[in-house]
């Protein structure tokens, strides 16, 4: 049955809550399915790439071109940068955790002794965050203030500026992370080679890689090309899709070095 199905069930008995399977771990597609609102509608989810199966992009809103604007802009202060960047972190990870397990879920509200049959997190035991440093930790202490106690994985990948390979220094994950869903995150995917190191890493320690939500703010279509190819069954959110690379590997028209204009170094 899914989740569309055991919604509607729960609007007039609770027992599917406790008899329906509706995730197994095992199982990648029983991962990533759409939730379903109290309102009888499908749940907003990113937008799929044209040409990819399993990369989506954010909904485009006003305020989140204008939140991109000003990351974008070379004249943003440290200040404003942060600010913007965590306003657009919050969204991305928000339409991101579209991709976790809910189950339906009825209470009993306030008022009248009324009931709201809504949705809840499910298997949040089994989930944990990954970064790649130092960039990412922006976006992990993000995940970690909304989902305390979540364990949250490094990797340390530093990319060589004369051949753009990435080179491994350190990675610290959480026990049993081979049973654990896991959202890998990294503000810039560039070329993708530091995701992709990162994502092997993971699948040599055992993950799944339909276990995999790679989450980023901007991304290049080289760097989507060659995780999508290289791991066909790793689900990718980002914020936007830039247009390709320079000489140098840089996205354009990117937003420079997202660790230091976050963090105020050079």
């Amino acid at each position: 049955m899914d989740l569309k199905a055991a919604y509607n069930n729960a609007t007039t008995t609770s027992s599917s809550l406790q008899t329906t399977p509706l995730h197994d771990a095992k199982n990648g597609k029983s991962w990533f399915v759409k939730p379903w609102t109290s309102f009888q509608a499908a749940a907003s989810l990113p937008d799929k790439v044209p040409g990819y199966e399993r990369v989506h992009v954010i909904k485009r809103t006003y305020f989140t071109i204008s939140l991109f604007t000003q990351l974008r802009d070379l004249n943003s202060s440290q200040e404003i940068f942060v600010k913007s960047a965590r306003h657009l972190i919050s969204i991305i990870l928000s339409e991101a955790l579209n991709f976790v397990p809910f189950m339906p879920k009825i209470v009993n509200t306030p008022v009248d002794g009324a009931t709201y049959t809504g949705l809840e997190m499910t298997d949040v035991e089994n989930l944990c965050v990954v970064s790649i440093l130092r960039a990412a930790d922006s976006m992990a202490d993000h995940i970690s203030h909304h989902l305390p106690g979540l364990p949250v994985g490094k990797i340390l990948i530093q990319r060589d500026e004369k051949t753009a390979k990435p080179n491994v220094f350190f990675k610290k994950f959480p026990k049993n992370i081979q049973a654990k869903r896991v959202i890998l995150v990294d503000p810039m995917l560039a070329t993708g080679g530091s995701a992709a190191e990162a994502i092997q890493i993971l699948k040599d320690d055992g993950v799944p890689e339909h276990c995999i939500l790679m989450v980023c703010i901007v991304a290049a279509d080289e760097g989507l090309q060659l995780l999508t190819k290289r791991f066909p069954q790793v689900r990718i959110v980002c914020g936007e899709i830039d247009r390709g690379l320079n000489s140098q590997k840089y996205i354009v028209p990117g937003l420079g070095d997202f660790g230091d204009r976050f963090f105020g170094t050079n």
